[in-house]
């Protein structure tokens, strides 16, 4: 007994000091079923050719994965929002500007007045106004529509399911002022204010809350479903009430509404918007604006580019600046903006696009006529005074797409808008332009700087460049670099001239460490006299393809992430912010992916079918070099479907260069899917692949290019290009197998209702191939396409409320049936599971990167079920099994059994990619209480640097009842 009680305490021992000399690396988990039916022996399908499950015992599956995987990613509920508008608001002032000029003087205008205007608009708005005024003791004055002790009815477009109700009330001592919706003499919603209480009628009575805010404006929303007869009330952008009946619940429309005032009351906005029903499933609804009042005027623009125009009733903006989607539907935008200079020998007026077009106005005189989105520059000298105010004025041309995409809203007015402007006022020669990547890296990196100079005179300029050096970020540093090298400048043309500045000891950008310098580089005369300067910041950062592998400063790394499309609610906005987002929305999501720890962002924004569409928005890059994520770059060269030939040819090299500079940017992306090629023949393909690689890699050779992401629409058969899709021998184009091309497709093992026998037999052949070739990467550009419902108690009076998508039927497919709205926990669990399962098969199997299709919800109308995160920042179950497969390293088993038969064993197998190190690894089986049945240690496991894949030996835990099993997988880092 002495003698087992030593052993016993010396295992003790062994495992405390394991203990404590190890620290947790990953954890991750599967699920499986556990039977001793020698039929389930093998590799089993979820549903398929070797299936064993029942569909019933497959949704049981899924119930009891869902009720694991909550627990497990601390969200047992489903309903935490994965980023707060605190995180939003911090993030965005840790940001650090881009840092400006000190020789040439570069004012960035970033503050202008703006205003939306349709030809007539003013004498209407004059009308309305007038019906306002004319009503019994009300009045409209500057700006709001006084009332005192009176009623005003009026009569609207039938609602008669789901819409919103926006104003602001404000009243005077003791008074009251109530919004009622109603029928007749039905009343579905009452609301109000009185005195220092908001008002609300539920079930024929009227209630009452406090409010803080007694003496200022309160803004009251309603979100109304008269489906269900209930309504959400906010009070100041807080919602108080959630889902309650309305006040006459048989109420079936609401035709009308009275604005009731007792005593002296002010409205100085109301807003209805009505959602109607379709039989399109795609669009299965339609939004409308029914009354958009703001009880102000609508003057005309007469003279609105001129230094005397009165603007004091213009909006004050920051730039990018958008305008559109159905509330601001046809109208031009105008901005305007008033800037001292002093003297200058030249000027030159930067805009980041004026999209679609426009045009520009300085001191009166039109300068530009803009029809393209691309980059705009233009010299000013002669139009602006010096040692005086200046007038700029830009008219921005409204919008409405033609040809719809499938994920589009039904609100056709896509965003038009100003992006971000600068003014440089400089010597007259000029430094135009500077283009920086890395050549090398090592104890000391080589950066090439291609600086272009333009010397509009009769004489050459003689002189030098010198190129510096500085740390910026995270922390701002001494110069330690400089390089200068003498020139003689011919007049007129633009030059360019490849200057090389060795680092010494550099510090690399990476995603895990993105440090970066400021780069300045200075034009000196003759006598050593500083005359220009153009400042930018940029970081060292290698990017090649080789040994199969996607390599980032000479380390084999992935492209984990997803993608976004732009659509994002409320639905209102969703079209005005498509192409433009806000600076909080940009912040947001890519806090949202690196809460999922994910390192890329796929640029995906487009609204189009098969037209030019596509962002260059540099916010995204300069977030993403101080924050680490990298970019498949879309450039708003893009096309999504349709003949390839419609990419913008000849803005590609404008996008490109505006965003050079950016680490963060690792690939360029020409389109999505064109799928026409095979409308003509192989000339088709050869021609774009010839076509796009010399339109890119004529202008940037540091980085990888990826002229579509469904390689498989094209001709091409395999990767080295010597047969085409029927298997023919062919021989495909140089530029395809150029070493920076890389390969790629949008392969969904587990989506479009896809059964479980396709992940089982992957890879798909095309993949294989590309999997094969030791040249270059394999990126899964578009995945997963499988689909999960939103926690629908989340989103109550919202229009998409329980409304299914086109995607329902892939459910059916997949698990066996349709999952029920009921069922959105079961259906969040299958978009997990095969999630994490299908990618981790994927990464086995030597796939370099993912993008999600998509990040965050609010496509096809907030009904699109794919995104990992649902309309309102709260993250589906698959959100946390993708972060589960990003995390560098991980345990799981190596294949994708589902049912462990009698003679099956389990294979462990750990993914790696980092530097070399010794781990243990745990792997534990629970039982549905949660109970550990049994556990196996595999101690002092070597792992290589790099990226790599360990098998370890087989087992099998003892026997256990037939049931469902949760096998939990921790690796430990031996210290």
């Amino acid at each position: 007994m002495i003698g087992l009680r030593k052993v016993f305490l010396v295992i003790l021992f062994y495992f405390f000091a394991v203990g404590i000399n190890a620290q947790e690396l990953s954890r991750s988990f599967e699920m499986r079923y556990f039977t001793n039916d020698s039929k389930a022996n093998g590799e089993t399908d979820f549903l398929g050719e070797t299936q064993w499950m029942t569909t019933d015992q497959r949704i049981g599956f899924l119930k009891e994965y869902a009720r694991v995987a909550a627990d497990f990613f601390d969200n047992p509920n489903l309903d935490k929002q994965i980023v707060s508008d605190t995180e939003i608001s911090d993030l965005l002032k840790n940001v650090k500007p881009q840092p400006v000029t000190s020789v040439r003087k570069t004012i960035r205008l970033d503050n202008w007045k703006a205003y939306g205007y349709k030809e007539g608009q003013d004498q209407v708005k004059a009308r309305s106004l007038q019906e306002w005024d004319n009503c019994q003791d009300a009045v409209v004055k500057e700006g709001t529509l006084e009332m005192e002790n009176t009623t005003i009815t009026r009569v609207i477009d039938s609602l008669t399911w789901r819409f919103k109700v926006e104003t602001s009330l404000k009243t005077g001592e003791n008074a009251a002022c109530r919004i009622i919706l109603q029928d007749g003499m039905k009343q579905g919603i009452v609301f109000g204010v009185r005195g220092n209480k908001v008002m609300y009628g539920s079930e024929n009575k009227t209630r009452e809350e406090p409010i803080a805010n007694t003496n200022d404006w309160v803004q009251l929303k309603i979100e109304a479903d008269l489906t269900q007869k209930r309504f959400n009330l906010y009070v100041n952008d807080k919602r108080i009430q959630y889902y309650i009946p309305v006040m006459d619940t048989t109420v079936e429309a609401i035709t009308q509404f009275s604005v009731e005032s007792k005593g002296t009351s002010f409205i100085d906005e109301l807003f209805i918007f009505n959602h109607t029903p379709t039989d399109q499933v795609r669009y299965p609804y339609v939004s409308k604006v029914v009354l958009d009042e703001n009880f102000r005027e609508k003057p005309n623009v007469e003279g609105w580019q001129t230094a005397g125009f009165n603007d004091g009733h213009w909006t004050e903006v920051k730039l990018p600046s958008a305008h559109g989607g159905l509330r601001e539907k046809e109208e031009a935008y105008f901005l305007r903006k008033k800037v001292e200079v002093g003297d200058f020998q030249r000027a030159v007026l930067k805009l980041e696009t004026l999209d679609p077009g426009g045009e520009i106005w300085v001191n009166g005189q039109v300068v530009g006529v803009v029809t393209t989105r691309h980059p705009v520059e233009i010299d000013i000298t002669r139009y602006l005074k010096r040692h005086n105010e200046n007038i700029i004025a830009v008219k921005v041309n409204p919008y409405k797409i033609v040809y719809p995409m499938v994920h589009s809203p039904t609100d056709h007015y896509t965003g038009w808008f100003l992006g971000r402007a600068t003014l440089e006022l400089s010597h007259r020669c000029k430094i135009a332009d500077v283009l920086v990547h890395t050549k090398e890296i090592g104890d000391r990196a080589v950066q090439v700087h291609r600086v272009y100079i333009n010397y509009p005179t009769r004489d050459y300029f003689e002189g030098s460049i010198e190129v510096n050096y500085y740390p910026w970020f995270p922390e701002e540093g001494e110069k330690v670099a400089s390089v200068s090298r003498k020139y003689s400048i011919p007049p007129r043309i633009v030059n360019e001239y490849t200057i090389e500045c060795e680092i010494p000891s550099p510090k690399l950008w990476s995603f895990d460490n993105p440090s970066l310098y400021k780069v300045e580089v200075i034009l000196k005369d003759t006598l050593g006299n500083a005359v220009d300067d153009y400042v930018t910041t940029t970081g060292i950062r290698t990017v090649e393809q080789k040994n199969s592998n996607l390599y980032v400063n000479g380390k084999p790394e992935m492209l984990n992430g997803a993608q976004i499309m732009g659509f994002r609610t409320p639905v209102e906005t969703m079209s005005k912010y498509n192409r433009c987002a806000p600076r909080e929305t940009v912040a947001e999501e890519l806090l949202m992916l690196k809460k999922m720890d994910a390192n890329l962002l796929r640029l995906h924004v487009h609204a189009e079918k098969d037209t030019v569409d596509g962002i260059n928005d540099p916010r995204f890059a300069e977030f993403g070099d101080q924050m680490g994520i990298m970019f498949i770059w879309q450039t708003a060269s893009f096309i999504r479907e349709g003949e390839a030939w419609n990419i913008d040819f000849d803005g590609f090299p404008k996008y490109i260069k505006q965003v050079y500079n950016h680490p963060s940017i690792v690939m360029w992306e020409a389109s999505n899917h064109p799928n026409k090629f095979h409308n003509h023949d192989i000339s088709a393909t050869h021609g774009y692949v010839k076509k796009i690689y010399n339109t890119i890699y004529s202008t940037d050779q540091s980085r990888i290019i990826s002229p579509t992401s469904a390689w498989n629409l094209t001709h091409y058969g395999n990767t080295e290009g010597t047969i085409d899709n029927e298997g023919n021998p062919i021989e495909a184009v140089p530029e395809y197998t150029a070493h920076c091309v890389t390969r790629g497709n949008q392969d969904a093992y587990t989506g479009y209702g896809k059964k479980w026998t396709e992940l089982r037999q992957a890879p798909y052949q095309w993949a294989a191939s590309c999997l094969k070739d030791s040249s270059r990467a394999y990126f899964n550009f578009e995945h997963e396409e499988s689909v999960g419902q939103p926690n629908w108690e989340l989103c109550k009076g919202k229009p998409w409320y329980l409304l299914q998508s086109y995607e329902y039927y892939y459910n059916a497919q997949s698990v066996g049936r349709h999952l029920t709205a009921g069922e959105w926990r079961e259906s969040q669990a299958w978009q997990a599971f095969s999630a994490w399962e299908s990618m981790k098969k994927q990464m086995l199997l030597g796939y370099d990167g993912f993008s999600w299709c998509c990040l965050r919800g609010g496509a096809n109308m907030g009904t699109y079920k794919k995104p990992l995160i649902d309309n309102l920042r709260h993250p589906k179950l698959a959100y946390y099994t993708n972060k589960m497969v990003f995390q560098r390293t991980w345990a799981g088993s190596a294949d994708v059994d589902v049912v462990y038969g009698p003679e099956d064993k389990i294979s462990p197998v750990i993914h790696h990619l980092g530097g070399e190190t010794k781990v243990n690894l745990t792997v534990t089986i629970k039982n549905s209480e949660n109970k550990i049945m049994d556990k196996k240690w595999y101690k002092n496991i070597e792992l290589e640097g790099g990226r790599s894949v360990k098998k370890l030996e087989t087992f099998r835990f003892k026997k256990v009842p037939e049931e469902i099993y949760t096998i939990e997988y921790v690796i430990s880092e031996i210290k």
